[in-house]
């Protein structure tokens, strides 16, 4: 979220500005289409990251997978060779793989998912970045009359292109909160509230490899 927050200050900062009658509109709409020009270049290189960390992800995910099914393969031999001790080994580590799984397959999920996102808004803004530029003229003199006017009912900008960028900047301004939000989860009592559960698991996790090898042994007798 980072990109977008440098990209939400030129936003803000070049939207301020036009209410400033010493600026020259039409220079300062100029500027803000280079200004998010050169943050949106900035962010299609972190786009490119991003989408690489949830591919690794997601291939690391099919890594694991071949791992569990090898555990499940010497579980297989163990048993085989009347070597209970080993077959719970076995299938111990596959247990550890398959929750190793679902933890990176979230990761590479979410990274996808930020991605999409990601993606969506930089295509928004480059769209409105066209725009201006198109109607960097019509726009500055919109601005110019707003100005002389100095009748707050003609708005701060006197464009319903302005109107947009003020609603993504609030939507950016949205996301940036909602990270925000996430970040303050990761306190001490999560921390000590999943060591307890992870304290748990492994109590649990003896009887559980007890039953699938008793699975197995069923499945290899049948």
């Amino acid at each position: 979220m980072g990109i977008f927050s440098r990209l939400n200050t030129v936003i803000k900062s070049n939207l301020n500005s036009l209410v400033d009658k010493a600026e020259d509109p039409d220079k300062l709409i100029g500027q803000t289409v280079e200004d998010m020009k050169a943050e949106v270049k900035r962010a299609r290189r972190e786009l490119v990251t991003t989408l690489g960390t949830a591919k690794r992800l997601a291939k690391k995910v099919d890594e694991l997978e071949d791992e569990v099914e090898g555990w499940e393969e010497k579980a297989v031999l163990a048993v085989k060779s009347g070597d209970d001790a080993l077959a719970r080994e076995a299938l111990r580590r596959k247990a550890k793989l398959k929750t190793e799984i679902e933890a990176t397959r979230g990761r590479a999920n979410q990274q996808a998912s930020s991605a999409d996102e990601m993606k969506d808004t930089l295509d928004k803004i480059e769209e409105k970045i066209e725009d201006l530029k198109a109607r960097r003229s019509t726009l500055a003199a919109q601005v110019r009359k707003a100005r002389e006017s100095d009748d707050p009912s003609t708005g701060r900008y006197g464009s319903s292109s302005f109107d947009e960028l003020e609603r993504m900047s609030q939507r950016i301004d949205q996301l940036d909160s909602e990270v925000e939000a996430g970040a303050l989860l990761e306190d001490p009592k999560r921390a000590d509230v999943d060591a307890r559960f992870r304290k748990l698991e492994r109590n649990m996790e003896g009887g559980a490899v007890d039953d699938e090898l008793a699975a197995l042994k069923r499945r290899l007798e049948s």
